[in-house]
């Protein structure tokens, strides 16, 4: 996702103000007038004369340059994922007729590693473009822009400064991480599923087909195999398992542990990411939810490789900042989960609370996943291993998790959407077990 505050930004044509460099020359200035006045002596007039000219030519220079510099930047990439390539477009255009023998660019750009300041030079109404790339690093909403131009004249005595205020926002989405499949418990509504269980209902789930019996609605009708076999067959439906999967994320900060990729919080997103693509893949509804940074993150479950996109710009966005405990949240998000709901909640949190308020729900015909995170294996933390005795007990399936798990990445071709659509395919999964 791309937010543009101006994707082709341009340096504002006003000026600040000039500022003095050489201090000094301005007090010898004043010391030459002092000395011509009192000596009255032909050279010191001519040294006043001379450094008063180069002083003011200078300031002109600078002041002239200034305002007569445009910069504009394009932003030329969009739904941009970790370790793609950001790219923009500069050009500087100089439309005085003094040359600018230097020109320095500083930009402000807050994406970790991306740095477009550069020092040019430009001849009289000469443009120069170039284009700037870095590979993004990290996930994340990141600033690109705003610049400061700084110009001098040539005998660096003065320099101007303005700054280009607009700036483009890029959302970099975190990568499409696979694990081994994960299963999920099963709910009692219609749709799509792999089950045992007929049902009048018509659902997108073809078992079998039967004979055709006096009230069966004429819509039901296999035509093709009626056609093949001379009888009429009508087609026997399936029930799903399950209406949607949620996925909730803890983002308690006081639970965290680990830097950078080898953290809880980034592990999870990967965990997020891989069990979202699993049920997009599998033609299953899944929703997304999560409290961070004041705000609480939902997205409503779709199927659809849209909705992978969704949960990933939600992820893309959130941080470990949540100051609210899981089983709180869990609480507070209850009213959002239908009966027969598949829910899979994903925690580094020691504390059993959040593993009772599962079993609660378990009896209100919610069915729960516990993923345990072990922020013990990535740092300071108090290991859950617990856990286990508690889930088996009360009926919980827990998976765990530890530092140094391998997730595979499931790479996008292009910078667009569509390109990503025409390379997704199914790749290679097993059940954990």
């Amino acid at each position: 996702m791309l937010t543009n505050k101006g994707s082709r930004a341009r340096a504002a044509q006003g000026i600040t103000e000039v500022s003095l460099h050489r201090p000094s020359l301005v007090v010898f200035f004043g010391i030459l007038i002092v000395v011509a006045l009192v000596t009255t002596s032909p050279i010191a007039y001519w040294l006043l004369y001379a450094l008063g000219s180069v002083i003011a030519a200078s300031y002109f220079w600078t002041r002239h340059t200034a305002s007569r510099l445009k910069l504009y930047r394009q932003l030329r990439t969009q739904n941009l994922s970790v370790n793609d390539e950001v790219e923009e477009q500069f050009e500087l255009i100089n439309d005085s007729h003094l040359p600018v023998l230097l020109v320095e660019i500083e930009d402000h750009s807050d994406l970790p590693g991306y740095q477009a300041s550069m020092v040019e030079s430009l001849g009289a109404h000469q443009s120069k473009r170039w284009r700037c790339t870095r590979r993004t690093l990290r996930r994340g909403l990141f600033r690109l822009g705003p610049t400061d131009i700084r110009v001098g004249d040539p005998f660096g005595i003065f320099s101007s400064s303005q700054r280009v205020d607009d700036y483009n926002t890029i959302v970099v989405y975190p990568p499409v991480s696979i694990m081994p499949d994960v299963t999920i418990p099963n709910g009692m509504m219609i749709g799509t599923s792999q089950s045992s269980i007929r049902t009048q209902e018509i659902t997108s789930d073809v078992r079998s087909l039967r004979d055709f019996q006096t009230g069966d609605p004429l819509r039901r009708i296999h035509w093709p195999s009626t056609a093949r076999r001379g009888q009429l067959l009508v087609k026997e439906f399936d029930v799903e398992s399950s209406t949607s999967v949620w996925i909730a994320l803890d983002l308690d900060g006081s639970v965290q542990a680990g830097e950078g990729e080898a953290s809880t919080e980034e592990y999870a997103v990967k965990i997020v990411s891989s069990i979202g693509h699993q049920f997009v893949r599998d033609n299953r509804a899944v929703g997304f939810t999560a409290f961070s940074r004041g705000t609480r993150y939902v997205v409503e479950p779709q199927k659809g490789l849209k909705q992978l996109w969704r949960i990933l710009e939600a992820l893309a966005l959130v941080k470990a900042s949540s100051e609210v405990p899981f089983d709180q949240f869990l609480r507070s998000a209850q009213h959002g989960f239908d009966r027969g709901t598949s829910l899979v909640a994903i925690s580094p949190s020691s504390s059993q609370l959040w593993i009772k308020t599962l079993t609660e729900f378990a009896h209100k015909s919610i069915h729960p996943l516990a993923i345990a995170i072990d922020a013990s294996s990535f740092g300071n933390q108090p290991s859950n291993t617990h856990l286990q005795a508690q889930g088996a007990n009360s009926g919980i399936r827990i998976v765990p998790i530890t530092k140094g798990m391998n997730f595979e990445t499931l790479e996008a071709t292009g910078y667009v959407r569509k390109d990503f659509e025409r390379s997704y395919h199914q790749p290679r999964s097993t059940t954990q077990k």
